[in-house]
């Protein structure tokens, strides 16, 4: 359950260029995304069953971005299509080395009623997995809502996962709150380091994960980027590193890290392997080559070369 946009990447940016001035890129690419939408991709590819709970606009985005799923092998009956809304749209400026700056139009598409459409297509009734996720991206969305929808999901036995994404609005007292309640209601979190950081107000790794701990009930799992990802045990605190790779593009490589996990918590994985998965996912993501999202095939060869090293 998310955000969908159209997602545009203009690489080869080294600086932004001034108010009046133009800087060139070196390539161009324009597909279906948003959270929802990269996490759904990487999902399928990874072999588990997925549908898409959102909402488009009735335009030639919002029929690509449900055209484009479908194809992949995605449900999008439960994908509603706002008469005269406009799809959002992502522009993501990444220099050579990956990293990438986003500015997005978020559309004009009505508040998204969670509960109505979840409770018209039975999703959260039938799923092993619920996962929430590009909240931050959806400024209609009744995040307290959502945390019922969770609530609902969690005693019909699946498993809760939330990400928000990075708070344009700079992470209120209000969006903070309304994020600890969703956060109440999560079997497993999702945040990159920034997000954690902001969200808690820590610096330290091992202070950003106590603090998520007491908010969440579940297990937090913290992105780091090119170093790795987090994640606290009973007995300490760890980071899954990051395996050394050519990147092409990150853009979206936290959706298919958090696919990956999942799909190794479906598999009997325990919390490391899911994580080893989750590296091993992003890292062929990233790299240049021809099929973005991998198979769990590919990925599970990948990660037995991931490495895991105690912090305290």
């Amino acid at each position: 359950m998310g955000n969908l946009t159209i997602d545009v990447i203009i690489r080869g940016i080294e600086e932004m260029p001034r108010w009046g001035q133009e800087a060139l890129s070196s390539t161009r690419t324009e597909s279906a995304a948003g959270q929802a939408g990269g996490m759904a991709f990487a999902s399928v590819a990874l072999g588990v069953r997925t549908i898409v709970v959102a909402c488009v606009g009735e335009d030639d985005a919002g029929a690509r971005i449900r055209r484009e799923l479908a194809t992949a092998g995605v449900g999008v009956d439960a994908i509603s299509v706002a008469p005269g809304g406009t799809t959002p749209l992502s522009v993501a400026v990444v220099r050579r080395d990956g990293e990438r700056a986003f500015i997005s139009d978020l559309g004009n598409l009505p508040p998204f009623d969670i509960n109505a459409v979840v409770q018209q297509s039975a999703v959260a009734l039938d799923a092993a997995v619920v996962a929430l996720v590009g909240t931050a991206n959806l400024p209609g969305i009744d995040l307290n809502a959502a945390a019922r929808v969770l609530a609902g999901a969690r005693r019909a036995g699946a498993l809760t996962v939330f990400d928000s994404g990075w708070d344009p609005d700079g992470w209120s007292e209000k969006s903070v709150e309304a994020i600890r309640a969703v956060l109440a209601e999560t079997d497993l979190y999702l945040p990159n380091l920034d997000e954690a950081r902001a969200l808690t107000d820590q610096s330290a790794v091992g202070d950003v994960l106590r603090s998520l701990g007491s908010l969440c009930p579940g297990l937090v799992i913290v992105k780091g980027g090119e170093v790795g990802s987090y994640a606290a045990t009973e007995t300490r605190v760890v980071l899954v590193e990051a395996i050394p790779t050519e990147v092409d593009n990150a853009v979206g490589a936290g959706d298919v890290y958090n696919a990956a996990v999942i799909a190794g918590y479906l598999r009997g994985r325990d919390v490391l392997a899911s994580m080893a998965l989750g590296t091993a996912a992003a890292s062929l993501y990233v790299s240049p080559r021809r099929n973005r999202f991998p198979n769990f095939e590919d990925v599970e060869a990948l990660a037995k070369r991931v490495t895991t090293t105690t912090l305290e």
